[in-house]
């Protein structure tokens, strides 16, 4: 059983948001508490949870008409949305929980500003885009709980908070949604 990095223990957090969010994390028992088995669960999404995403969208490129013109034009919104980001991410600066000491960086990842997370903003941008683009498409139920798993799975292996990645999620819904209102 893991113990709590003392380091966390004595965080004085002065944003009332992000204690809300330390809260959270430490209920869903992610970071130094995380139990092993989840946490082979949350780094193996982490790291493939685009996988079945992409498999949907190709398969929606092969069956829609204009699949892969709407397939391209979801792809791209998604990357603009990632660029945008990154940027926000960077002015925003907010750390993440491994390097705030609450958790180990299981994911290996950089110590860049995580909020708004990127993966939860590019998943919900497709999952908005392609919920315009195509409303009936069974596979829509594979995007959305891809872009749902990654999100927890990146607050379980201690890359993001909470907000992290309901942010990510509602900016990238929000965006998709208009960028397929304005190109499809």
């Amino acid at each position: 059983m893991h113990t709590t990095h003392p380091a966390a223990e004595a965080l004085d957090i002065p944003w009332g948001w992000r204690q809300r969010d330390v809260q959270l994390f430490r209920w869903m028992r992610a970071g130094h508490r995380a139990r092993p088995w989840l946490l082979r669960a949350a780094k193996g999404l982490s790291h493939w949870g685009w996988l079945p995403l992409f498999a949907a969208l190709c398969a929606m490129a092969w069956r829609l008409d204009h699949g892969v013109h709407l397939v391209l034009s979801c792809v791209g919104a998604a990357g603009l949305a990632q660029v945008a980001c990154k940027r926000f991410a960077r002015r925003w600066a907010a750390p993440r929980p491994f390097a705030l000491g609450l958790s180990p960086n299981h994911l290996h990842h950089g110590a860049r500003a995580g909020f708004p997370s990127t993966h939860a903003v590019v998943m919900g941008s497709v999952a908005g885009f392609m919920a315009l683009a195509a409303p009936a498409d069974p596979l829509l139920a594979v995007i959305g709980a891809m872009a749902l798993a990654t999100a927890w799975a990146r607050v379980y292996a201690g890359a993001h908070f909470p907000s992290d990645v309901l942010a990510g999620l509602g900016l990238g819904l929000a965006w998709g949604s208009l960028a397929a209102g304005l190109w499809v």
